[in-house]
């Protein structure tokens, strides 16, 4: 709590524990089990993967309309995996691409690849925004990396799309806006980055991510058919009484500022009028970061911990991009001098992480939103005028210089982060 130095040792020592352990326990609890599809919980392997790969084998089978007719999905899952399931499909056509090709396998090859193919992305993700290998391995034993695998989520997708977005968004405008497109998967996270686009005249990284849309569009189209769309749109209706209204999931799940109102017991009313107003103290942070000169770090920052605060609904997986969000403002504070008290006692609360549910549902308290609050609360703080960064690694208008994170102070930075 005193010291980076002794911050970063204690970080790593645990990371050498904790990230072995828990790819252990992903493979062995989550991705195996007594009987064929199930885990030794008795879930279907994967838990929430099952719906993902069901959703793709009705897709390849012709039948892409499928997955958003409730009843029909859930009588698909059950003769899948045998057993009564609860999930609803929400996702866009757009995402019956990646959930086509995991379904050409069987779901437990078809899983593994799956985590394979998050853990690999996002420690890449990290290694491009710290520079160093070490700080990405600290970085993937986050509590929040273990909750995804164990889920069997797309969440570490999300993040690490929306870091290498915001770091490479200056240098490589055009594989930034691939990134940015990519998220069309999960529309209320990929929002708020062609906004800042366009508020800050990065038009070419724009131009890309649109083409990007448009393109996955069109192959789901091409692919699928026009039912998966029909059904998508005829189904928003459901998908907000389901997940909103009815709290389907469970109100101890939703770590969004509309979740934590429902969950201490305020109306639908307040909930709503809390996250607009959360929302739009978020986008004010994101825009006031990227339209002034601020350190490069900071600007991804901003975006990668606003886009999640956008959302009414935020299931505590889904807050993976805190991750990145804080590994940037390290970077940034020890480009400044060094993390400030309350930067480093939030650092030391990352094992929080691994209870925001358990500790929603046993004592009503909102703590993933109050955790993703104070993280973008930290990052608002270093970007105030006072602070703004001026120091010789400036890098324009966003990204990270990797060269000076790599040069003769990158050995420091990596142990601030």
């Amino acid at each position: 709590m005193s010291s980076d130095a002794r911050l970063s040792a204690f970080a790593m020592r645990a990371a050498r524990v904790l990230v072995p352990f828990g790819l252990a326990l992903v493979l062995l609890v989550y991705g195996t089990g007594p009987e064929p599809r199930r885990n030794w919980y008795g879930d279907p392997l994967g838990n929430d993967f099952a719906q993902v790969w069901t959703a793709g084998r009705s897709a390849l089978e012709g039948r892409g309309g499928e997955p958003y007719d409730l009843p029909v999905h859930l009588a698909n899952m059950k003769a899948a995996f045998g057993q009564d399931c609860r999930f609803a499909w929400h996702y866009p056509p757009v995402f019956l691409l990646p959930a086509a090709a995991m379904a050409l396998m069987e779901p437990q090859p078809a899983y593994l690849l799956w985590i394979a193919l998050s853990v690999a992305l996002f420690a890449l993700t990290m290694r491009v925004a710290a520079g160093r290998m070490d700080v990405a391995f600290v970085a993937l034993a986050h509590p929040l990396v273990l909750s995804n695998l164990a889920y069997g989520q797309n969440a570490l997708f999300t993040a690490s799309l929306l870091t290498l977005g915001a770091v490479l968004v200056d240098r490589r405008p055009w594989l930034a806006g691939l990134c940015f497109g990519l998220l069309a998967y999960k529309p209320h996270f990929a929002a708020l980055a062609p906004v800042l686009l366009l508020a800050t005249g990065r038009r070419d990284c724009l131009a890309a991510c649109l083409a990007t849309v448009l393109v996955l569009c069109l192959a789901s189209l091409a692919l699928f058919g026009t039912a998966p769309w029909s059904g998508f749109f005829g189904t928003l209706g459901d998908t907000n009484r389901i997940i909103l209204q009815n709290a389907a999931a469970g109100l101890d799940l939703n770590a969004s500022a509309f979740g934590a109102v429902r969950l201490v017991g305020g109306a639908m009313a307040t909930a709503w009028i809390a996250q607009v107003l959360v929302a739009a103290l978020a986008l004010g942070v994101a825009c006031r970061a990227w339209c002034r000169p601020t350190d490069a770090a900071l600007h991804a920052a901003a975006l990668v911990a606003a886009a999640p605060m956008l959302s009414p609904y935020l299931p505590v997986y889904d807050l993976a991009p805190v991750v990145p969000a804080t590994l940037l403002l390290a970077l940034a504070a020890h480009r400044a001098g060094g993390l400030r008290p309350h930067e480093r006692v939030l650092i030391c609360c990352a094992p929080l992480f691994a209870v925001t549910r358990e500790v929603a549902g046993l004592t009503g308290f909102p703590l993933g939103f109050v955790l993703s609050v104070a993280t973008l609360a930290c990052i608002a703080h270093r970007i105030r005028p006072w602070t703004v960064f001026e120091g010789r690694h400036r890098t324009g208008r966003g990204g990270v210089d990797i060269q000076a994170l790599t040069g003769p102070s990158a050995e420091e930075s990596g142990r601030a982060a």
